[in-house]
C-alpha cells in the first residue's frame, strides 16, 4: 500500500543479507506513520526491531502515528506511544479504523490499535 523505498531504513548484514526494515510513511492528510516494521525470523529477539524503531524515532517529526495488533500496544508504549480514540485520529486513521470496525464481525479479529507519539 503506497510503498516508497525512500521512506525506509533497512538493516542488513555486512554481506548485504537483509535483516529488517521500518518505514516513515506520509499520508495525504499530512500525518506520518511508523509502519512496515519487519525483521527476518532468523534475526528476531535480538533487538533489531528496537534499533530500527529508535532510528526512525530519532529522525521523525511529531506527532507520529502507528497501527499495530492490540497485543503489541505495550511494546510500543515503551517508546512513548499511547493508544488514541477515534476523536484524536487524523483522517487517514479514522477511515482505516472505521473500515476495520465494520470487518470485525465478519473476521472475528479485533481491529488495529492506533497509537500516537507526541
Amino acid at each position: 500500500m503506497d510503498l516508497n523505498w525512500k521512506h525506509f531504513v533497512v538493516a542488513e548484514m555486512p554481506d548485504g543479507t537483509f535483516i529488517g526494515c521500518a518505514q516513515l510513511k506520509p499520508h495525504r492528510d499530512k500525518s506520518l506513520e511508523l509502519a512496515s516494521i519487519a525483521v527476518e525470523e532468523l534475526f528476531r529477539d535480538q533487538g533489531v526491531a528496537r534499533a530500527l524503531i529508535e532510528y526512525q524515532l530519532a529522525h521523525s517529526p511529531r506527532p507520529l502515528y502507528l497501527m499495530c495488533r492490540p497485543e503489541l500496544g505495550s511494546f510500543y508504549e515503551k517508546f512513548g506511544f499511547r493508544s488514541i480514540g477515534l476523536d484524536e485520529m487524523p483522517a487517514y486513521f479514522r477511515r482505516i479504523r472505521r473500515l476495520m470496525d465494520t470487518l470485525v464481525p465478519l473476521t472475528g479479529h479485533e481491529g488495529p490499535l492506533i497509537m500516537r507519539l507526541e
